[in-house]
């Protein structure tokens, strides 16, 4: 999520609209492999995890709350990011709204970004507790 901010997005809103829409339309296919490959595992193996912590409470709700995280981020992907992104390669924006749109769609990406480093730290202090109580 931070990659894709901080590189394809600062990049997009440098170029004009028309710009920005020819290289969405090659730029888009070529997150969506790397996209779900690191999302939907982070997704499931926090998901495994919480059930292999049950008898480590203080992990299993920090697992919890990662997990919850990248729930919303799914979430949000689907119903917000996904649609948009199928509009701008299907040209479903004129010239005038194109620059509006992205700036949105950065906004609630910043969202993602969020609590995707949320996920991180409550994954990284699940393993801390589980580390210390084993």
């Amino acid at each position: 999520m931070i990659n894709i901010g901080l590189s394809y997005g600062m990049h997009w809103q440098s170029l004009a609209p028309l710009a920005f829409r020819e290289s969405f339309q090659v730029d888009f296919p070529r997150l969506l492999g790397p996209t779900t490959a690191t999302l939907m595992p982070a997704f499931l193996a926090t998901l495994f995890l919480v059930f292999l912590s049950k008898e480590n409470k203080a992990a299993r709700r920090r697992r919890l709350i990662a997990l919850v995280a990248l729930l919303l981020i799914n979430i949000q992907t689907l119903a917000c990011h996904l649609p948009m992104n199928l509009d701008f390669m299907e040209l479903e924006f004129s010239v005038a709204e194109l620059s509006s749109k992205l700036q949105g769609w950065l906004l609630f990406h910043w969202l993602r970004v969020a609590a995707a480093i949320v996920a991180a730290v409550y994954a990284i202090k699940a393993f801390q507790k589980q580390s210390i109580n084993n």
